[in-house]
C-alpha cells in the first residue's frame, strides 16, 4: 500500500493516527483546488500538479517544505493553533472547514461533551413526532437511526426496514434498492458524506465509527471517492426526489438540523412540496394509523 493509498483507505489504529491522516487528506484537498495566481504566485510554465505545490503553499506560510511535506504526509509533527490558523488564511477556507481543520488539527481529541444521550432522545422524538406528515428521523453521530416518525414509518415502511441494518450510510451505499427509489441518489450520497466528515472529525476516537469508514472504504468504490473529495456541508437544505415502485413521484424539501447542543445528533425532515405529495402523505399517514387502530 502506497503512502497516498493509507491516508485514504486507514488502518484500524489509535485516534491520533486517524487525525494525522484526516488532516493530511483535508490539506491535500484544499491545496489542489487554489490557483497560483489567486495566491500572487506566477505559473511559469506546465504543471504537474493541479492548485498550488507544497513548497509554494510553504513559502506562504513561512515554514520549511519539509515541514509541510510531513504534516501532509499524515506524520507526526504539530501545528500551532496560531499556525492552523494561518494555514487557513493561506488555503483560503470557508468559516466550516476553517472550524474542521481546527478539530483536526488540535492535539486534545478526546470525547466531546453532549447531554445524556437519553434526554437528547426524549427531546428529539417529541420534535420529528410533532411533524404529522412530514418524514422525519433522527439519526447519531455515526449516522444510526436511532428515532423516526409516523409518517417516515408510513413512507419508508417499517423503521427496522427502512434503516436497513440501522445504519444510514451502509443503506444508502451497499443497498441497491435505495437507487432504484432515489432518482438524484448521487447528490444524496455527497451531502450525507459531507455531513458524515464534519462529524467524523469531532468524533475519531470512537473505534465504532472508524470501523464503519473502514467498511465503507471496503465495500463502495462511490463512497472511496466521495471521501478521497473531503467536501464539507454547504446548506441546511436540498430538494429531494423519490420515485416509488408503484409508480408515484414524491418531492420534498429535504432539512437537516442538530437535537443537542454539541451538534452530534442530527435530525432529518423531508417536508412535502406540492398538493399531490402532502396529499399522499396525509393518505398513507392515515392508512397507517387506521391499520395501528383496527
Amino acid at each position: 500500500m502506497t503512502q497516498s493509498d493509507s491516508l485514504i483507505h486507514p488502518q484500524p489504529d489509535d485516534a491520533a493516527s486517524w487525525r494525522r491522516r484526516e488532516l493530511a487528506t483535508f490539506l491535500r484537498s484544499r491545496r489542489a483546488r487554489l490557483s497560483p495566481a489567486s495566491q500572487g504566485i506566477p505559473e511559469g510554465g506546465r504543471r504537474r500538479t493541479s492548485g498550488l505545490r507544497r513548497e509554494e503553499v510553504a513559502m506562504l506560510l513561512g515554514v520549511s517544505v519539509s515541514w509541510y511535506t510531513k504534516l501532509e504526509q499524515g506524520l507526526d509533527v504539530t501545528a500551532s493553533p496560531r499556525l492552523l490558523g494561518k494555514i487557513a488564511d493561506v488555503l483560503a477556507l470557508t468559516s466550516v472547514e476553517r472550524t474542521q481543520l481546527m478539530h483536526l488539527g488540535l492535539e486534545d481529541q478526546g470525547a466531546v461533551a453532549v447531554q445524556a444521550v437519553d434526554e437528547i432522545l426524549v427531546s428529539a422524538q417529541m420534535i420529528v413526532d410533532a411533524m404529522h406528515y412530514s418524514p422525519a428521523f433522527v439519526l447519531s453521530p455515526r449516522a444510526d437511526y436511532v428515532a423516526c416518525n409516523r409518517a417516515a414509518r408510513a413512507f419508508f415502511g417499517n423503521f427496522e426496514d427502512f434503516a436497513g441494518n440501522g445504519n444510514q450510510l451502509i443503506s444508502l451505499f451497499l443497498d441497491k434498492a435505495v437507487r432504484e427509489v432515489l432518482p438524484d441518489w448521487m447528490e444524496s450520497a455527497r451531502s450525507q458524506v459531507a455531513m458524515f466528515r464534519a462529524a467524523f472529525a469531532r468524533n475519531m476516537h470512537d473505534p465504532d465509527l472508524q470501523a464503519l469508514v473502514m467498511q465503507l472504504l471496503e465495500g463502495s468504490e462511490e463512497f472511496r471517492d466521495l471521501w478521497e473529495r473531503y467536501e464539507l456541508p454547504s446548506g441546511t437544505s436540498r430538494d429531494l426526489n423519490y420515485l416509488l415502485p408503484s409508480g408515484q413521484q414524491c418531492h420534498f424539501r429535504h432539512f437537516t438540523f442538530f437535537a443537542d447542543m454539541s451538534g452530534e445528533f442530527r435530525v432529518e425532515v423531508f417536508n412535502p412540496i406540492g398538493e399531490a405529495t402532502l396529499q399522499w402523505m396525509i393518505s398513507i399517514v392515515s392508512a397507517k394509523e387506521a391499520s395501528a387502530h383496527g
